[in-house]
């Protein structure tokens, strides 16, 4: 496709989604003023509970606001990461059909025939879906395999002891691996380097943060066992006095 037709056709959908956004923000302003003055809105926000048990204090509603603070936050983050990831690859496809312009273009898919390959597979997909797709999908495993560091205490060795480079050079590359792979296998990708270029981006972006939300969020094996070895202990002691009354009411009689 030529540059001048695909800078229209980005200029085109800037202003449909400008178009939309503001629709989009009208309609929340609108539904808030509507909702706050429905009864329903005005008895939950009337009703009083106890104090106590909504506590920021209480381990559980401490563990809740902690968590919905940290999925606002996350939200935020992929929605950033996405937005750049998608900048980046709609430059990255401009400068691409521009490098086939020129005699280098032919040479480069002559000696290159499956990264050429590659990079066309993907200049054809939905560019909006496939940048929330690799960014989503960056997201999850990052979070899961820093969880999975984080509750099996290999995070404390090898990750918090080392430097913000240390972090980007010995987490980044298997991190980008694991979606790379995710993702060649998803769309049937031919070529690794292209897959993991594209996959890189989203992936750096937010893995650092990604162990940061499992530190807050989930706890180590050792804590869970301490815990569960604290409360197996308290309900051996309330079922032994529970017996030992009931044995005694019982010989009283």
């Amino acid at each position: 496709m030529p540059v001048n037709i695909k800078f229209e056709t980005l200029t085109l959908k800037l202003s449909v989604f400008k178009k939309y956004y503001f629709i989009v923000v009208q309609f929340l302003i609108s539904s808030r003023e509507t909702i706050t003055e429905h009864p329903v809105y005005v008895f939950i926000q009337n009703l009083h509970f106890p104090k106590r048990l909504f506590s920021r204090r209480n381990p559980i509603i401490k563990y809740f606001y902690k968590l919905i603070g940290t999925m606002i936050e996350a939200a935020l983050l992929v929605s950033a990461a996405g937005l750049l990831s998608l900048f980046v690859y709609y430059t990255l496809g401009l400068l691409w059909y521009v490098y086939l312009d020129t005699p280098m273009g032919d040479k480069f898919i002559s000696l290159h025939p499956e990264m050429a390959e590659t990079i066309f597979a993907l200049s054809e997909l939905d560019l909006l879906y496939f940048c929330a797709e690799v960014t989503l999908t960056a997201f999850v495993i990052c979070f899961a395999l820093s969880a999975l560091c984080r509750f099996l205490h290999i995070s404390h060795y090898l990750y918090l002891s080392l430097k913000l480079f240390g972090r980007l050079a010995f987490w980044g590359i298997p991190f980008t691996g694991a979606v790379s792979y995710y993702i060649k296998t998803e769309y049937g990708l031919n070529n690794w380097e292209i897959t993991a270029f594209i996959v890189m981006i989203p992936t750096y972006l937010m893995f650092i943060s990604c162990f940061r939300y499992s530190q807050k969020l989930i706890p180590e094996a050792g804590d869970v066992l301490k815990i569960s070895i604290a409360w197996a202990r308290h309900s051996y002691q309330i079922i032994h006095v529970k017996i030992s009354d009931l044995i005694r009411h019982l010989m009283n009689q």
